[in-house]
């Protein structure tokens, strides 16, 4: 793809159909994550005044936030979750370069657990994440491997969600150029104001382009001026105001140096909880407003003035008949009145209902029956095998992504890309030590020799395999090949007439 030196700021802001639609959706899951003083900052997008409701009388209303927020804690405890499993790296050509990478692998000391973590938050709440693999560009052209280690120059991941990708292309799936778009706070010169930074980058399979300016936003967040360094106007070209490229980097991959983690529509816990917790903010403010609120009850005694001229008749509809009821209101009674009480209960009820279909949604346990059940054992089991088995499902996912991004940083590091393979993920509760001894309980007193006889060879052959990779775990493929053969090569032992202690 060729980069002209200036593109215009109408064509760099050209969005993908898709993106057009979801963004204003996006930008609500973004803040109801967030929450604090961003989703403060922009109530008025949730809590929208009431017809009739006068201006002072809603903004009021707005001060007294109080949402304590519910979908972001979820979503964060989901994405740790599903850090209690493990990913293995199969068919890897240089052990020292990949354990190194493992502890850092954005340049800023993030491991490899909290990759996994982010990356999963990331596309709960936006479904799609695109996944950077890149360089630091080098001040001056390595000549070796060996220079490229001693200057630094190891590869980083960048990740950018959603909200961060207006456009794209794609052709069965893969990438074929995504542009990012990003705002940027300015502040490296001391002693001007800081100034917001617009950069747009463009990735395809033969160059990373940077189209970058300094912009005055408007009160909706739209750019509506490009600024030079000083914060002064930039003059147009032929009417138009254009964004030089700053950055034009041939980066020699010979194909996209991205990878892209997109959930099935599914699977976006973001966009099925999100109704839900815009219904929690209600409800939650509503309550403290009806807590706080006192009603001025007062009663009131008509007051008339006397007629002066009662020889006079009144003409006219200009003056209203001087009753001075309509300018003094003389107060007969006057008493506070507080608020019952019920209309709170049933805000609680709701309020507590909309939080367990939320923890429901994202899989995060303890809300998957209503009734009081839900405190005994059984139901805690039938919680944690639900938990396990939805985070399977995403563990599969996310390992298919994992296998694509580590193949390009092994391109990028010139080491073998396509034999390298990803697993894991696909055990998060197995290695408890009261399920464990239950599991080997269980096992121990299955009967082999007889089930062999019972069977087919083939499907002996298939059960007994798939009893041990369920007492496996998580382990490499080559290690659960291992155990395999050995278990095929082990003489079938005798029927055991011991009686084992199942332990509680």
């Amino acid at each position: 793809m060729s980069y002209p030196p200036q593109i215009s700021l109408k064509v760099l802001q050209a969005e993908h159909p898709d993106f057009s639609a979801a963004k204003p959706h996006l930008e609500r899951i973004q803040l109801l994550v967030e929450g604090g003083w961003r989703l403060r900052d922009k109530l008025g997008m949730f809590l929208k005044q009431r017809p009739g409701e006068e201006d002072a009388i809603y903004e009021a209303r707005l001060e007294k936030f109080a949402y304590s927020g519910v979908l972001g804690p979820c979503i964060s405890q989901m994405a740790a979750k599903l850090t209690l499993g493990t990913i293995q790296l199969s068919n890897v050509t240089n052990e020292s370069f990949w354990e190194a990478f493992k502890e850092d692998n954005n340049g800023q000391g993030r491991t490899k657990t909290q990759l996994i973590e982010q990356l999963f938050a990331e596309g709960l709440k936006y479904r799609t994440v695109v996944i950077h693999i890149d360089k630091p560009k080098a001040p001056v052209e390595p000549r070796s491997r060996a220079e490229e280690e001693q200057l630094g120059l190891r590869t980083n991941l960048v990740l950018y969600p959603a909200v961060q990708v207006p456009m794209w292309s794609e052709s069965n799936g893969k990438l074929n150029w995504v542009k990012v778009f990003q705002l940027l706070d300015d502040t490296s010169d001391p002693l001007r104001k800081p100034l917001k930074l617009a950069r747009w980058t463009y990735i395809d399979n033969e160059q990373i382009a940077v189209y970058e300016s300094f912009v005055k936003l408007g009160s909706q967040g739209q750019i509506i001026e490009l600024l030079d360094d000083k914060g002064e106007p930039l003059p147009t070209t032929d009417g138009e105001p254009k964004v030089p490229l700053t950055s034009l980097v041939l980066h020699g991959f010979g194909v996209i140096p991205s990878a892209k983690l997109e959930l099935p529509d599914g699977k976006w816990s973001g966009n099925h909880a999100s109704p839900k917790a815009e219904e929690c903010l209600r409800l939650e403010c509503h309550r403290y407003d009806l807590l706080t609120a006192s009603y001025l009850q007062r009663t009131y005694t008509p007051h008339q003035t006397p007629d002066g001229d009662l020889g006079d008749t009144y003409v006219g509809d200009d003056e209203p008949l001087p009753t001075g009821l309509q300018y003094v209101l003389q107060v007969d009674k006057f008493e506070w009145s507080e608020p019952k009480g019920d209309i709170i209960l049933h805000i609680d009820k709701a309020l507590e209902s909309a939080e367990k279909q939320i923890r429901a949604i994202l899989g995060t346990g303890g809300a998957y029956t209503q009734e009081p059940i839900e405190a005994s054992g059984i139901s805690k089991e039938m919680d944690f095998e639900i938990e396990d088995a939805r985070l399977e499902s995403y563990g599969h996912i996310l390992t298919d992504c994992l296998q694509d991004i580590y193949q390009l940083v092994a391109k990028a590091e010139a080491q073998d890309a396509e034999s390298l393979a990803v697993s894991g993920l696909d055990e998060f509760g197995g290695d408890r030590l009261v399920d464990l001894i239950e599991a080997l309980n269980m096992l121990l007193g299955i009967d082999l020799a007889r089930l062999e006889q019972s069977l087919t060879p083939t499907l002996h052959v298939l059960i007994r395999e798939r009893l041990l990779s369920l007492l496996m775990g998580n382990l490499t493929p080559e290690q659960r090949q291992t155990v395999l053969d050995e278990a095929a090569a082990a003489p079938m032992p005798e029927p055991v007439q011991t009686e084992f202690i199942r332990q509680a």
